[in-house]
């Protein structure tokens, strides 16, 4: 197996855990939680970073690898200490997440209308976060899809019906389409199952919780 190969495994890997662990249990535990999503934000981040300074596939390099890990241990390590801080953070990830599933569900390719739908989604959700005091179902909902979205495309990856350049727009170009949204579908409606069961047996949560 090539790198390029190898890099796409356990990217696959990382996202079909977190995303796990999203589907089933986003709405609970949420201070471990958000600290972890809050390092899977800054693992990306400081992949992203260095990819775009020197090119090349996602964490295809030592410095990409180096980004990420020291990205995951600044802003996991925040969003434990502001708990208020990691919540927001966490909300405008998703909500970025799903702009730019949405941005290329209905076609769309350039970089810069995907970037502007997951902004514009992200502030959303931040301003009903805010307002709301972020009630549990949202987060319950968030992380359900947001956790499904990773699963699916996590295994996209093990099957080789993506690679890691293709993951913004992942479920535009998989084929058949009506399988792999009929699986995020699934996963989702599964997850929103489970975790209003559990949030169904504790007190809300706020953001001032």
């Amino acid at each position: 197996m090539n790198d390029a190969g190898m890099n796409d495994v356990v990217l696959a890997l990382i996202l079909l855990g977190l995303g796990a662990v999203l589907v089933f249990w986003g709405g609970s535990a949420l201070r471990a939680l958000i600290a972890l999503a809050g390092a899977v934000v800054g693992f990306f981040l400081g992949a992203e970073l260095v990819q775009r300074q020197v090119g090349g596939e996602l964490l295809g390099t030592f410095w990409g690898w180096v980004a990420a890990i020291v990205g995951a241990l600044v802003l996991g390590l925040l969003a434990y200490l502001w708990y208020w801080l990691g919540v927001i953070v966490w909300v405008a990830a998703m909500g970025y997440v799903l702009g730019g599933f949405l941005a290329s569900t209905f076609g769309a390719e350039e970089d810069w209308v995907l970037v502007t739908s997951g902004l514009v989604v992200a502030g959303l959700l931040v301003v009903i976060a805010v307002v709301a005091s972020l009630p549990a179902l949202l987060l319950v909902i968030v992380s359900a899809w947001s956790g499904a979205t990773l699963v699916v495309t996590g295994v996209m990856l093990l099957v080789g019906e993506i690679n890691q350049r293709q993951i913004e727009r992942a479920f535009s170009i998989a084929t058949p389409a009506w399988l792999w949204y009929g699986a995020l579908a699934v996963v989702f409606v599964v997850g929103l199952v489970v975790q209003l069961g559990l949030t169904s047996r504790r007190p809300s949560q706020s953001v001032g919780g």
